[in-house]
């Protein structure tokens, strides 16, 4: 019991951020429904993430499904930011970043979300006629 209430502490820590930062994997990991909780699927090596870390947890979500990976298994990539806030663009579809003039960001730029960069490059909203 002691365990479960230690782990929704640091959930509810965590859910609270307001600082996320760009990540990578060093190796395949669990995400994990809470820390230290189910596995819920694996994440491949070397998977661009974006985390919110606090101790040896990071929240973050892959392949629709949100969760917690361990600490040690990231690297991070780009210091945190602000999520929202004066200054900060969010772009919600590749669509609205293009419409801006903004498209493609690189990752470590603002406005720059794992979930615009389908192939994983680390080039959100990288447009390929060619393709």
């Amino acid at each position: 019991m002691h365990s479960f209430l230690r782990s929704a502490a640091l959930a509810l820590t965590l859910l609270g951020s307001a600082q996320a930062a760009t990540a990578v994997t060093t190796s395949d990991v669990h995400l994990r429904r809470t820390p230290n909780g189910a596995v819920l699927r694996v994440i491949p090596d070397q998977t661009l993430l974006t985390v919110s870390c606090a101790a040896d947890w990071c929240r973050t979500s892959y392949a629709g499904r949100g969760g917690y990976v361990a600490r040690r298994f990231v690297r991070q990539v780009t210091r945190s930011a602000p999520l929202a806030g004066r200054g900060v663009t969010l772009y919600v579809t590749c669509a609205q970043m293009r419409a801006a003039g903004a498209a493609p960001i690189r990752v470590g730029k603002p406005g720059y979300r794992t979930a615009l960069d389908r192939d994983g490059d680390g080039w959100a909203c990288r447009y390929d006629r060619q393709r």
